[in-house]
């Protein structure tokens, strides 16, 4: 396996390399906004949300798993390198469910806040591939109505403003088709994959105002998934 990623590495940076040779005289900055999707796995949470789900017999686990969102920021592009500072707000489907006769029902909504930076490589072309590092703040909404009271307690106040946050990593990779040839503006498409490199507490802390009694499992959540991204950006020079 080491080899395999030593391997890759070497034919990504000899790629990299070789595009320098070709460097476009492609510079300046703009703005960039549009449209997100993403597909979040946050194992931990969903095995939390799963027993809530069994406490009050849903006839289906109440799990988001697919987000949608707009993100904008600027970047700086010189040549071949881009610079990137950026955010973005993606807000999952919200799930809803009952149990077998509809006497108890629950809904649960999440959304996540990012901020971050980065830097891209254009390698061939349109085609770069590059990676971000950033913050994510996870938070949401959780309902159930008719349900047993008892099996829920109050969450414990905090006044910790990093609640929900966890640091993450971003390598991505796209295309971008600029509107005139060698100029800033244009329309670029990117795929990405979120990697956390911390965790957050969904439990001890205040993400929902009532939470699970005597809950036994892992309190903090890991964050990771997949996404893809539709920008348009504007050139400002």
């Amino acid at each position: 396996m080491k080899k395999i990623h030593l391997t890759a590495l070497l034919f990504i940076c000899s790629i990299i390399a070789f595009s320098q040779k070709k460097k476009t005289t492609v510079e300046g900055k703009a703005l960039y906004f549009g449209v997100a999707y993403a597909k979040p796995v946050r194992t931990e949470f969903d095995k939390y949300m799963a027993v809530i789900s069994d406490s009050l017999k849903l006839t289906n686990p109440l799990l988001v798993k697919n987000s949608y969102g707009i993100h904008a920021g600027v970047v700086f592009r010189n040549g071949n390198g881009e610079f990137e500072a950026g955010g973005s707000y993606v807000f999952g489907i919200t799930a809803k469910s009952s149990n077998a006769n509809n006497s108890t029902s629950a809904t649960l909504a999440t959304n996540t806040f990012d901020i971050h930076f980065g830097y891209s490589q254009y390698i061939a072309g349109p085609l770069f591939i590059g990676f971000d590092l950033g913050v994510i703040s996870n938070d949401g909404k959780f309902t159930n109505k008719g349900g047993n009271g008892a099996l829920f307690e109050e969450t414990p106040e905090s006044n910790n403003p990093f609640k929900g946050y966890v640091f993450f990593a971003r390598p991505k990779g796209g295309f971008f088709f600029p509107f005139k040839k060698d100029k800033l503006s244009g329309f670029k498409l990117n795929a990405f994959y979120d990697l956390s490199m911390s965790k957050y507490d969904f439990y001890n802390k205040d993400i929902f105002p009532d939470r699970l009694k005597n809950y036994k499992g892992a309190a903090k959540s890991s964050f990771k998934g997949l996404g893809a991204q539709a920008s348009l950006v504007l050139s400002i020079d």
